[in-house]
């Protein structure tokens, strides 16, 4: 009777993670409530059998929150620290609920990776499809969408919307998980299904003309192609890239984009756009980070700093746009110093370390897509950025946990 419960109650975690696969199709409000599902059917499982926690795994991925925890003592703004750090409280509670999962739970559950993969890909395919067709079929004509559909996705969606910097993010991920599912199906017609859906969302990637997570994407699909060690993946890689990189150059607004990096400079001195812009953030930030290297400013007072120092400068761009640090790495320094910044790495790295040794290829290539995308986004400090991020490194980097204990 213990087993047959136990077993019931695992299947209920693995539909609680099928759930949190197609977390982006659900509207704002009940994000949090698959979590908390998610989390209590880990907890009911956990109770029907021995009691099993791996402190090490806690510890290792939840290391950044509990430094950036820390600094919360000498902020001055606790009420703007306490906010960000439920924002990023994925980064304590995802450690937490995986480290309670034993190493055969862990093999039971990525026996449906395949069928998670799948809900990711086509939760992604269906939110970008049909908020361009809702738009198309009831106020705005294709033109129209070409132009400001980027814009509408965070205005116009309600409790669905979402900045077009985290969706391309979750189609270059999407992109990335169907390699995997190719890798393991030999079906023409689903093939040929996957296809579609990649081509699909490329051009919705191409749509939103987001530099840092094609570019990512880019150099990721290059390396899974490097991994698989097959010469005939060649030819369709380079079609791949070749086309890439036409479209790229054809459309306009994604041309532009990428024009932009050609010449980079402060807006004092340039053009005001996305990249100089960025620059001109970073020289601000760099500044500051000289003033107070080992400590930083404290999760409450961070921001505070920052956007003291763009009134200080008098540059009206950033005041009136007050933009964080676009950079994930400048600003744990601005949080909490090279302690933070170092944390993060130790976090990053053993995951890194340990998804080499046991070929845990989906991990690898996602921490490479984070760690490039987070060189021009602040990811761990918004929640469409940070709960995906926490996510995947806990499940993926189960897998690793449980390959090191065999």
């Amino acid at each position: 009777m213990e087993a047959l419960q136990t077993s019931k109650s695992l299947k209920a975690v693995q539909v609680a993670i099928g759930l949190l696969f197609a977390l982006v199709v659900l509207p704002s409000n009940l994000k949090a409530i698959a979590i908390l599902i998610f989390g209590v059917t880990v907890l009911i499982h956990a109770l029907t059998r021995k009691w099993h926690f791996n402190g090490l795994f806690f510890v290792t991925n939840a290391l950044v929150f509990l430094v950036i925890a820390l600094t919360y003592f000498y902020s001055d703004n606790t009420a703007y620290a306490q906010r960000k750090m439920m924002t990023m409280a994925s980064l304590l509670v995802f450690p937490f609920v995986f480290a309670m999962l034993t190493k055969q739970e862990g093999k039971l559950i990525f026996k449906q990776l395949k069928s998670y993969l799948w809900i990711y890909l086509l939760s992604i395919f269906l939110f970008n499809l049909v908020a361009f067709v809702w738009f198309y079929t009831t106020q705005y004509s294709f033109m129209e969408l070409m132009e400001h559909f980027h814009t509408l996705l965070r205005v116009k969606m309600g409790k669905w919307g979402i900045h077009p910097i985290y969706l391309s993010m979750h189609c270059s991920i999407a992109v990335l998980f169907s390699f995997y599912i190719l890798k393991k199906t030999t079906s023409k017609s689903i093939i040929a299904l996957l296809i579609a859906i990649d081509i699909t969302l490329v051009l919705f990637l191409l749509l939103y003309a987001k530099k840092g997570p094609l570019l990512a994407l880019l150099i990721v699909f290059s390396l899974f192609v490097v991994f698989q060690r097959k010469q005939q993946l060649l030819k369709p890689y380079l079609i791949a890239v070749v086309a890439l990189i036409f479209l790229t150059i054809a459309i306009p607004k994604t041309r532009n984009k990428f024009v932009e990096l050609l010449k980079i400079e402060t807006i004092e001195n340039g053009a005001v756009t996305s990249t100089n812009i960025r620059y001109t953030v970073y020289a601000t930030a760099r500044k500051l980070i000289a003033e107070s290297p080992v400590l930083g400013y404290g999760i409450g007072d961070y921001n505070d700093t920052l956007l003291q120092a763009y009134i200080e400068s008098e540059n009206q761009v950033l005041i009136k746009g007050e933009y964080n640090a676009h950079n994930q790495f400048f600003s744990l320094l601005l949080i909490g110093g090279v302690i933070a910044l170092i944390a993060f790495l130790i976090t990053m790295g053993m995951n890194m370390v340990y998804a080499i040794r046991f070929n845990n290829q989906l991990l690898i290539l996602l921490l490479l897509f984070y760690g490039m995308v987070m060189f021009t986004e602040n990811i761990l400090e918004r929640e469409a950025g940070v709960i995906f991020f926490a996510f995947f490194l806990n499940f993926f980097g189960h897998k690793s946990l449980y390959a090191r204990e065999a």
